[in-house]
């Protein structure tokens, strides 16, 4: 059974923010000892090297007394140095015997093992109050004797032992003040995550009202909390969307269908001669629905964007003539006046059958809602390019709509209470609004006084 302690470890190290802090740490770490071994070279280097170089130096000059002046000028020589008060604490000479009879110098050198020679090596050295270690040069003189010349290597020691004493104590607390900086980093990330998690535990039940609270540092955090709230929001709309929808779709479904079922049951309970009649009633009714349907499989398919794909450039000029000219025989049975304005061809990236599609449901709204009091109908049409941006004007001289309906043109279902008399579903504008945002443009409507105007912005093909 893992101990509650083991656990916080293992808990600890699971998190990323302490990893990633304590990461950084062993970065900081590996670039200090780094530094450090860089130093030491430097230093304990240029030390050892002023030693050596002293030691061959002064061998040099022993050397060179000893052939002019013989023994005597040798030891005499060495007495100067060693009284001189230059390099006294460090410097070692020697001119001792081979059976350890020092006949001058400042210590007793143990040769046994010591080759002469003109490298430098290390000897065990004696004096009065101490024992220690130097670095020499050993040459044997021609009267038997050995001389030894070179540094006290206590120094360089005891330089070596602070150094990594220094060292030590810096990367130990350079390790140290990693760990509480990856925990405290830990610590405050679980803070801030841990409303994150709280804002996703809130939408998993089901309460898309939460919202995090405003931060006052804007740091990743705060912008990822102001994403999260923007989330939320938007799952909340979409949600309430769809359960309007759902409404909707349960109303437009439950009343035609109602409708057939009463004209069926008419036909089969009524007299034969009242029979071709009702299921003439009851087939325009479920051809109602199907085109119904075929309007919600159309708005599906362009709000998940499907048609895409099949994007091409055109011209709006040409995909409006052509929808137009279908119009022709039901505008002059109508009378609509048609007035028609080109200041460019509207050259866009659009799929054709949606953008025809968008177009002949504006025109099917204007032939039932685009009447003027006397019933005569006049379509404007405009069509013209400015700042990158294709723009198509649509406007009749009809009533227009109350203001506090047109923010909600193209809604789902939607009709304003005037036209619920006349027939549909309120899906015509859904469809256009949907196709336009597929095409990465807009669709507006105000009130033109007299009539109603559209605007729908596309973006230039280039």
């Amino acid at each position: 059974m893992t101990s509650p302690r083991l656990k916080g470890l293992q808990h600890t190290w699971q998190s990323s923010s302490f990893r990633l802090a304590l990461g950084f740490g062993i970065m900081v770490l590996a670039i200090l000892a780094g530094i450090f071994s860089v130093y030491y070279v430097e230093i304990v280097g240029r030390v050892s090297q002023q030693l050596d170089d002293y030691a061959m130096r002064t061998s040099k000059r022993l050397l060179s007394t000893y052939a002019q002046q013989g023994p005597l000028g040798l030891k005499n020589e060495i007495d100067t140095l060693l009284a001189d008060g230059i390099d006294s604490q460090t410097e070692v000479l020697i001119l001792q015997s081979a059976d350890g009879q020092v006949w001058a110098g400042n210590a007793v050198a143990t040769l046994a093992g010591l080759q002469p020679g003109p490298h430098l090596q290390d000897v065990a050295l004696e004096q009065e109050t101490r024992s220690f270690m130097g670095r020499v040069q050993l040459h044997l003189l021609d009267d038997g004797r050995y001389l030894l010349a070179g540094s006290d290597l206590q120094p360089l020691t005891d330089i070596r032992d602070r150094y990594f004493k220094a060292t030590g104590t810096a990367l130990a607390l350079v390790i140290v003040l990693s760990l509480a900086a990856a925990l405290g980093f830990r610590r405050l990330m679980d803070q801030r995550a841990a409303a994150l998690r709280r804002a996703m535990h809130q939408a998993g039940k089901g309460n898309l009202h939460f919202r995090l609270p405003p931060n006052a540092h804007q740091d990743e955090f705060s912008r990822l909390e102001q994403d999260i709230n923007t989330m939320l929001e938007q799952l909340e709309q979409l949600v309430h969307g769809i359960r309007h929808v759902s409404n909707m779709v349960a109303h437009n479904l439950r009343t035609p269908l109602n409708r057939t079922l009463r004209h069926i049951q008419a036909a089969t309970d009524g007299p034969p001669a009242l029979r071709q009649a009702q299921l003439e009633l009851a087939q325009a009714e479920l051809q109602q629905l199907s085109r119904l349907f075929t309007k919600m499989l159309l708005l599906a398919e362009v709000e998940s964007g499907i048609g895409q794909q099949r994007f091409e450039r055109m011209a709006i000029r040409t995909v409006l003539q052509d929808v137009l000219e279908y119009y022709e025989p039901i505008f002059v049975e109508r009378g609509v006046q048609l007035h028609t304005h080109w200041d460019c061809e509207g050259w866009v990236m659009a799929e054709s059958h949606l953008l025809a599609n968008a177009l002949s449901n504006l025109l099917d709204n204007f032939l039932k809602y685009g009447g003027n009091t006397e019933g005569l109908l006049q379509l404007d049409v405009r069509l013209y390019q400015q700042q990158g941006q294709v723009i198509l004007l649509l406007r009749d001289h009809g009533h227009g709509v109350p203001e506090e309906v047109l923010p909600r043109l193209g809604s789902h279902f939607f009709r304003a209470s005037s036209h619920q008399h006349l027939p549909g579903h309120g899906i015509g504008l859904a469809s256009v609004r949907a196709i336009m945002q597929l095409h990465q443009g807009s669709i507006v409507w105000r009130n033109a006084s007299p009539g109603l105007e559209t605007r729908i912005t596309l973006p230039a093909a280039s």
